[in-house]
């Protein structure tokens, strides 16, 4: 992704990293910088002072992930990793890969 492109998306979510209320959702073609996108925002974070432990960043097109398929598999593999206290930022690459995720996502949203 060109440099000028990344700073000026991250300029505009900025503001709503740590707005629980809302899912913010990357979305766009093949290759065109997502992951680094989101990768930098992680970034950002643990540079803001967010404790590596509430960060989890799941790439399901990894090797030891790409058999996530299910809503359940996938519920269950982010349980494991929530661990820390307080908010956690969730950080799902090729998410679409899993049926039904939007309902594992907001499950972690609505928790208090």
């Amino acid at each position: 992704m060109r440099l000028y492109k990344r700073d000026n998306y991250l300029r505009k979510i900025r503001g709503f990293y740590h707005d629980t209320g809302i899912i913010k959702v990357i979305t766009g073609v093949r290759r065109c910088g997502k992951s680094c996108l989101m990768e930098t925002i992680a970034e950002e974070l643990l540079e803001a002072g967010i404790a590596s432990e509430n960060i989890i960043y799941l790439n399901l097109d990894k090797r030891g992930y790409r058999k996530i398929k299910a809503a359940d598999q996938l519920d269950e593999l982010i349980e494991e990793r929530s661990v820390a206290a307080g908010t956690k930022y969730l950080f799902i690459d090729e998410v679409q890969n899993v049926a039904d995720f939007e309902e594992v996502i907001n499950g972690f949203r609505e928790e208090d």
